[in-house]
C-alpha cells in the first residue's frame, strides 16, 4: 500500500508517527507531507518527505492519512481521517467536511456520534480503532522514569506540574495565570513544566519564557511533541487544550479553567484564581479518579498500544473492498476552499520515465534560512550538491539532517570560480543550478522534467523567468518583470566566463530557450538584508573595475545612479509597486553609487 502522511501541523508528527512505523515493519511504501511553514520543525528528513502537492501527484498513492481537517480533493487515495485530538466538545470536531472517505474514530463516545453523521451523509465509513499517539503511552510508559528520577533529585521535590494551555485566544488561560504560575512554584517547590502550542500568540510566549529564567524551578519545553512532557508530569494544569484527555487517558489529575466541556470529568475552576490550592488538595486526595475510569472507557479504551497497526489493516480492508478513488467529489465551494489551502493540481503531469538524469547545483554560505528550503525543493534531482565557503552559522548542521546530499566545503574567491568549480562536480549532463533563495514551483518543476526528457530537440540551456519576492511580498514590476537567468542547462555546452567574477556568466555553445513557468525568487526579507547585500556585490563589481583600470568620474556619481533610479521606477513602472517600488528603485541605483564610491577608494589605497 503506497501511503501519504499529511501533516498541515506540528501535532501531526506525534499523531503519524506510529502509523509510519508499522508501514515500515509491513514493508509499505510512504511518503510524509508537510505544509511549508513546518519544514524547519520536521523531525524526518532523512526520510521520503515533500512539501510538494506535485510530488503526491507523481506519487499516486493508495492511501492518505490525515489529522487535519483538509486533504486535497484531486489526489489518488482513500482519504482516512485519523484526528489531531480527543477534545470533543471543541468546535469543528464533530463537523463533516466532505473531504474524507473514511473516518477512524478513537472509542465508543466518537464512533456513535460519526455512525449518525454516516447515517445522514452516506459517502464515507466509520471504523473505530483507537489513536495511533496513545500507543506510545502504553509501549514506553516507563521510558523516562529515570530521567524523572533524577529531575526531583535535581531541584529536591517530589512533584512534576505540567501547565499546557489551549493556545485559542478566546479560551487560552495563558494571560491570567502568569502570577499564579509564579506562586505555584516558588510557594510549593515542585517542578513546573511549561508546554506552549505552537500557535500560541508569542506575547504570552515571551512573558512565559521570561518567568522561567526568573523562577529556576520552571522549565519552559521547546521540543515539538508534548509526549515526554505527558509522561514525567504528576498533574496537568490547562484549560481547554486537548492534550488534556491524553493526560487522563495516562490515569492522572488534571486541573483546568473554564473548560467548555459538557461532560467534565476533572476538577474545573470557574474563574482565575486559587490554583495554589487547588493543586495540594488535588495531589492530598483525587476526587476525580472514578470518573477517569468511566472517561477512558468512553473515549479510548484501547491499552494494548495497536491502534496504528488496526488503521493500516482497517484501509487495507476498505481499499480490498471499495478500490483506490481517483479524486473526491465536492462542491464547488468546497473545491475553491482546497485550491486556496493546496493549490490546483498541476496538469499534464510527467509521467516517465526518466531518459536524462539532472545534477542539481548550490552553493552557499550562511544560509540557515533557505537550507531547508532549497534541498527539499531539489529532491527530485538525480543528485544535489552544494558547494558551501565554510559557513559559521547553523548552514551545514541543518543540510546534514539530508540523507542524499553531497557536501563539499571549499574558500570562496569569486561567484564566478565557485560556480565554476560545482559545475564541474556535476556527474550528469543536465544541470539544474539555482541559488539559495529560489524555489522551483510545481508547474516549473514539472516542465523541468518534460523538457529535459522529452524526445524532442532540447536547446544547450534554458532561462527561468523570476518571481521577484521583497519582504515577502511579490513584486510585479520595478523592472522585476523581465527577470531572468540561465538555470537549466547541458554541461556539455556551457562554460561560465571567467573574467566576469561578480555577476556571472554562462557561455552557451548552442540554441537557448525560455521555459514557460516561474522561478520564485525569495530575495530579501527586509530593508536592511537587501541594502547589505547589494553593498557587497557593489563592492566586488569595484574590485573588478580595478583589475580592468577604470577610473570613476562625475558620471558614475550622478548621471549613472539617477538612471538606475529612471529605470526601475518609470521604466519598469516601479511606481505600481507602490512603496517598495520606491525602496527597490533607490536601493538599485544606491548600488551604482556604492561600486564607483569603493572604486574611488580602492584606487587611492592603490596609489604609490
Amino acid at each position: 500500500m503506497k501511503t501519504i502522511l499529511f501533516c498541515q501541523n506540528a501535532y501531526a508528527f506525534g499523531i503519524l508517527a506510529p502509523i509510519r512505523d508499522v508501514l515500515q515493519k509491513e514493508n509499505h511504501e510512504y511518503i510524509w507531507f508537510i505544509a511549508p511553514k513546518l519544514l524547519d520543525t520536521f523531525p524526518f528528513k532523512k526520510e521520503n518527505f515533500t512539501t510538494s502537492i506535485l510530488d503526491l501527484q507523481f506519487f499516486e498513492s493508495d492511501a492518505i492519512f490525515a489529522p487535519g481537517n483538509e486533504v486535497p480533493y484531486y489526489l489518488r487515495g482513500v482519504k482516512v481521517q485519523i484526528f489531531h485530538g480527543l477534545a470533543g466538545e471543541k468546535k469543528g470536531h464533530f463537523r463533516i467536511r466532505n473531504y474524507f472517505d473514511l473516518y477512524l474514530t478513537q472509542g465508543p463516545y466518537f464512533t456513535e456520534k460519526f455512525n449518525r453523521f454516516k447515517a445522514q451523509h452516506q459517502d464515507f465509513d466509520v471504523v473505530e480503532t483507537g489513536w495511533p499517539k496513545l500507543d506510545i503511552y502504553h509501549t514506553a510508559v516507563h521510558e523516562y522514569q529515570k530521567e524523572k528520577e533524577t529531575l526531583l533529585k535535581d531541584y529536591q521535590t517530589d512533584k512534576i506540574i505540567l501547565y499546557a494551555p489551549t493556545f485559542s485566544p478566546s479560551l487560552t488561560s495563558a494571560p491570567y495565570l502568569l502570577e499564579q504560575i509564579r506562586e505555584l512554584a516558588i510557594s510549593t517547590g515542585y517542578l513546573l513544566l511549561l508546554k506552549f502550542h505552537d500557535l500560541m500568540d508569542q506575547k504570552w510566549v515571551a512573558a512565559y519564557k521570561k518567568l522561567s529564567e526568573e523562577v529556576p524551578n520552571i522549565l519552559f519545553k521547546e521540543d515539538k511533541n508534548i509526549t515526554k512532557s505527558l509522561l514525567l508530569a504528576d498533574l496537568m494544569i490547562s484549560d481547554t487544550s486537548s492534550v488534556i484527555y491524553e493526560f487522563l487517558l495516562l490515569d492522572k489529575p488534571v486541573i483546568t479553567f473554564k473548560n467548555i466541556s459538557e461532560n467534565i470529568q476533572w476538577l474545573d475552576i470557574k474563574s482565575y484564581e486559587g490554583l495554589v490550592g487547588k493543586v495540594k488538595a488535588t495531589l492530598e486526595h483525587d476526587t476525580y479518579a472514578p470518573e477517569r475510569k468511566k472517561l477512558n472507557e468512553q473515549y479510548h479504551p484501547y491499552k494494548d498500544g495497536k491502534s496504528a497497526a488496526r488503521m493500516v489493516q482497517t484501509t487495507q480492508e476498505y481499499i480490498a473492498k471499495n478500490g483506490v478513488p481517483n479524486e473526491r467529489k465536492l462542491s464547488f465551494l468546497r473545491k475553491k476552499k482546497i485550491h486556496k489551502i493546496f493549490g490546483t493540481p498541476t496538469k499534464d503531469i510527467f509521467t516517465g520515465p526518466k531518459k536524462n538524469k539532472i545534477s542539481a547545483l548550490v552553493i552557499t554560505y550562511n544560509e540557515e534560512d533557505h537550507i531547508n528550503g532549497v534541498l527539499e525543493n531539489l529532491q527530485f534531482a538525480d543528485e544535489i550538491i552544494v558547494v558551501d565557503s565554510f559557513s559559521t552559522d547553523t548552514t551545514i548542521e541543518k543540510l546534514k539532517a539530508f540523507n542524499n546530499i553531497h557536501l563539499i566545503q571549499r574558500p570562496f574567491k569569486d561567484f564566478t570560480d565557485q560556480k565554476a568549480y560545482a559545475l564541474a562536480q556535476a556527474k550528469h549532463n543536465w544541470v539544474l543550478f539555482i541559488d539559495a533563495d529560489e524555489r522551483l514551483t510545481d508547474a516549473l518543476k514539472n516542465e523541468v522534467l518534460k523538457t529535459v526528457n522529452s524526445d524532442q530537440k532540447k536547446a544547450a540551456a534554458y532561462y527561468f523567468l523570476r518571481i521577484f519576492m521583497f519582504e515577502k511580498q511579490r513584486m510585479r514590476f520595478t523592472g522585476t518583470q523581465s527577470d531572468k537567468n540561465y538555470r537549466l542547462f547541458q554541461k556539455s555546452k556551457v562554460k561560465f566566463d571567467l573574467t566576469k567574477t561578480v555577476h556571472e556568466t554562462l557561455l552557451v555553445d548552442g540554441e537557448s530557450k525560455v521555459l514557460k513557468n516561474k522561478l520564485i525568487h525569495y530575495s530579501y526579507n527586509n530593508y536592511e538584508e537587501f541594502k547589505n547585500k547589494r553593498l557587497k556585490y557593489t563592492s566586488m563589481q569595484a574590485k573588478e573595475l580595478l583589475a580592468k583600470n577604470k577610473k570613476p568620474t562625475a558620471f558614475h556619481f550622478i548621471v549613472k545612479p539617477a538612471f538606475r533610479f529612471f529605470k526601475h521606477y518609470v521604466i519598469g513602472l516601479g511606481f505600481l509597486d507602490g512603496k517598495k517600488g520606491i525602496v527597490l528603485s533607490y536601493l538599485m541605483a544606491l548600488g551604482i553609487y556604492n561600486r564607483y564610491s569603493e572604486l574611488k577608494r580602492l584606487r587611492k589605497e592603490n596609489q604609490p
